[in-house]
This record gives structure tokens, C-alpha cells and sequence, in this order.
């Protein structure tokens, strides 16, 4: 069945009794984990039992496609449901799964499908969204009205209250995934201590200002200026801190996408600074001489080259068998390179 996006939230925290199997799926990694945790939580007091919870990926499944029936009917050891996660969900387990929702009864172990980016012509996802006793939940790249709405409700769940200004700081300066949300929450609140429980928006700024967004920040500044060493240094730091591959390919595109924008304006006959004021967010101080100057550097033509590379290789990352990393190191090789030539023209002109 399909759940209509303004009921998501309230499903997560109560499944219908009649739901046996759940696809979660779409492009934002952390927000698929949160939801998947939850609905685990639904079913289990810990989500990291062995007894109670079963996980195994999609390969696994192929090479043994009685696995999921098997687990989805076995009982638990200390009474009461278990859930059943596979991960790397895709098209090359719905006729498994067909099988299995076919013969599942009520009371029988809940089924949990870790899934990528899915297309409304997907055959698991067609298949989740049509039966009676399934559901297909996407979790897609959220907002910064979104984010900020998670950013709000986890400090005040913390004691603490902020301002509206200094959430939509946050908001609009974390990256696009929830998980990195939740991340610089736990920052924030370990930074401000017990002592003061109001929260300010330079607190928020000096914060946030140390983080993953700053060093994003930073990488696609040096990206654009053609400073590759550099750019290959904050590339390191913020992938083995755990920053997903894809986060860091987003928040490019979302750099030379300000560019483009304002270039345009500027083609317009726009003022320069009153065409950088309309960015949100505003360009942070720190690197504003830099994006100036890539502006006048950087062509339209190159512009739309690095976006067109850069979805490449956000696309390439989500193939099996890819290596995100190298992928990584490979489109900041090759943006540092353009840049670096813009850059070059733009002081010999």
C-alpha cells in the first residue's frame, strides 16, 4: 500500500498491525536509517539483538532465497515478533520477496528492505506499494524548513532552546542528510555543556562554523580556485571522519550551482552584491573572496561542465561494485584541474 508523505511520520511510530514488510528507500542515506531503526524499535527493545533481529544483505539472499522466509517465520527465543532488515534492497529480489509476502500471516516476523534510489518503475518498489500486507516509504534529501524542524525538536528534547534565527543558520549550513543533522546536534549540545541551556546564534556559528559544513566549505573553495593539494587534504579528513561520498559530491554541485546562479545574474546587468545577497544561504564570510573570484574566473560553460561531472559521479557512486571514495578523488582531481585554468585565464586577462 502506499502511505500519502503527510502520514509517514505518524506510520513510523505505529505501523498498521497488518504491514508485514517494509520497503524504506531514496537518496538520503541517514534519514533511511533513522526510519528503519525506528520501525525496528517498534517490534524490539534493542535494535542490536542478535536473537531478536536478523541482517543480512541482498546478496545473501540471491545465493539463498529461502533465507528471508525462513527468518520472516522463525520464532523468537524469548516470545514475542523479531524483525527481519536486508540491506542493498533492489529488483533482483522482488520475485523472493513476491513469494515471501505471498505467504506471510499475521503475527509473523516484520521484514525490513534497506533500499537505494529506486524509480517509480522499480519492480520491488511497485510490488511493496501494491500489496496489502506491505508499504514502500521513500526518504528523500530533506529541506532546510525540514532539517531545522529536526535541528529544533532534538535540542528541546535535549532542555535547550534556540532562536529561529540560529536554527535556520544550522539548518541551512548542515548538509542535506539527517544523520549529519543529528551529528552536529550532538556537537552543538556537547559544546554548550549543562550550564547554559539557551542556546545563541553564536554559539550556533562557532559551533557549526568547526564542522563537516566548514570543512565542505573549504574543500569546494579550494576545488574551484584549482588548489588541489589542499583540496585533496580537507577530501581525506572529511571522508575518514565518515562523511559519505555522496554528501561531499552534493555539496559541490551545490557551490557551482550558486556560481551559476549568480553568474547568470551578473549576465543580467545585476550588482554584484546585490546578487550575492539573494543566495541562501549567504555566502560565509570566510570564503566570499574566493567565491568572488571564481565568479570572474570561471566560465558558464565550465560551470555546467563541473555539474555535469559531478552528477556523474554522485551517479557512478551508487553502482554495485563502485568505489565512492576513488570516485570522489577523481571528480576533485578533475574540478581542481578546470579550476585551475580559470583561475589562470583570469590573471592573465
Amino acid at each position: 500500500m502506499k502511505i500519502a508523505p503527510k502520514n509517514i511520520e505518524g506510520f513510523i511510530k505505529k505501523p498498521a498491525p497488518e504491514t508485514l514488510a517494509i520497503l524504506v528507500y531514496g537518496p538520503d542515506e541517514g534519514l533511511i536509517r533513522e526510519r528503519l531503526d525506528l520501525l525496528t524499535k517498534n517490534i524490539v527493545a534493542d535494535i542490536h539483538d542478535p536473537f531478536n533481529v536478523a541482517e543480512f544483505s541482498a546478496e545473501v539472499l540471491n545465493e539463498n532465497p529461502s533465507r528471508l522466509m525462513d527468518e520472516a517465520q522463525s520464532l523468537s527465543m524469548l516470545g514475542g515478533r523479531r524483525v527481519v532488515r536486508v540491506r542493498d534492497a533492489s529488483d533482483k529480489i522482488t520475485e523472493t520477496v513476491k513469494g515471501v509476502l505471498s505467504a506471510l500471516r499475521s503475527g509473523d516476523n516484520l521484514i525490513l528492505l534497506e533500499g537505494g534510489e529506486l524509480s517509480p518503475r522499480s519492480s520491488l518498489r511497485l510490488l511493496l506499494e501494491g500489496a496489502d500486507n506491505g508499504t514502500a516509504i521513500p526518504c528523500y534529501v530533506e529541506d532546510a524548513r525540514d532539517i531545522g524542524r529536526v535541528i529544533g525538536d532534538a535540542l528541546r528534547a535535549a532542555g535547550y532552546t534556540i532562536p529561529t534565527d540560529a536554527v535556520t543558520y544550522m539548518a541551512e549550513n548542515v548538509t542535506g542528510d539527517r544523520a549529519v543533522a543529528r551529528s552536529e546536534v550532538e556537537k552543538l549540545v556537547t559544546y554548550m555543556g549543562e550550564g547554559k541551556k539557551v542556546i545563541s546564534l553564536d554559539d550556533v556559528i562557532a559551533c557549526v562554523g568547526n564542522s563537516a559544513a566548514l570543512s565542505l566549505d573549504d574543500l569546494a573553495k579550494n576545488v574551484a580556485s584549482g588548489n588541489f593539494a589542499e583540496a585533496d587534504r580537507i577530501l581525506e579528513h572529511v571522508l575518514s571522519e565518515g562523511l559519505p561520498a555522496v554528501t561531499v559530491l552534493r555539496n559541490l554541485q551545490n557551490h557551482f550551482l550558486r556560481l551559476h546562479i549568480t553568474k547568470a545574474r551578473l549576465q543580467k546587468g545585476e550588482d554584484l552584491e546585490d546578487a550575492l545577497k539573494k543566495l541562501r544561504p549567504a555566502v560565509f564570510f570566510k570564503i566570499k573572496p574566493a567565491f568572488i573570484s571564481q565568479l570572474t574566473g570561471w566560465s558558464m560553460g565550465q560551470m555546467e561542465q563541473a555539474l555535469a561531472l559531478l552528477v556523474s559521479a554522485e551517479a557512478k557512486c551508487k553502482q554495485t561494485a563502485s568505489d565512492p571514495h576513488t570516485l570522489c578523488s577523481r571528480a576533485v582531481l578533475s574540478l581542481s584541474q578546470i579550476g585551475a585554468k580559470a583561475t589562470g585565464m583570469r590573471r592573465r586577462a
